[in-house]
């Protein structure tokens, strides 16, 4: 017979392959679940800043349209606004924004309320701080923290409203 040569791995290539892949691999695992965390962090803080413009803006809309407002103090904070919105040119609708219900259940719910009827949620347990202050003539200030209990990502916003319909 003569020197026939063979093809394939002899085991201490195969062995030596094996360390090697196993080596990178235990470098990359860290790398990878960093990297898995940070995802997972950044969706987390999307989802809140996500809540909180929703909210934010389906406030907006309706405060700024709203013929008049029903405030405690100008220029003290309060956690609720109560106002109304013209529906025809002869009819009104009464409405506030606040935390939780009446009777106190869902305290870090945000609620759209009608003057009659049941309120509808526009967050579900997120919101931490809602504050609205009245700037005479006819703005509202208003601030907003939502917070993610689970990933404790947090989001706050501010803005000032000019209700355009307020008599001044």
């Amino acid at each position: 017979m003569r020197g026939t040569r063979r093809s394939g791995f002899v085991l201490t290539e195969v062995l030596v392959g094996i360390g090697l892949t196993a080596l990178l691999l235990e470098a990359l695992f860290p790398l990878l679940s960093t990297s898995l965390l940070a995802w997972k962090s950044s969706v987390a803080r999307m989802t809140v800043h996500q809540t909180a413009r929703m909210a934010m803006e389906s406030m907006i809309r309706e405060l700024s349209l709203a013929s008049a407002l029903t405030w405690p103090l100008p220029g003290q904070p309060d956690s609720s606004v109560r106002f109304q919105l013209k529906v025809a040119s002869d009819q009104t609708e009464s409405l506030s924004f606040r935390l939780g219900t009446s009777s106190g259940l869902n305290s870090k719910t945000l609620y759209r309320v009608p003057g009659t009827g049941q309120p509808s949620p526009l967050t579900q347990n997120v919101v931490e701080v809602l504050q609205f202050r009245f700037e005479p003539p006819r703005r509202i200030w208003i601030s907003l923290t939502v917070t993610d209990p689970e990933r404790r990502a947090t989001a706050t916003l501010e803005t000032v409203v000019t209700c355009l319909n307020a008599p001044d």
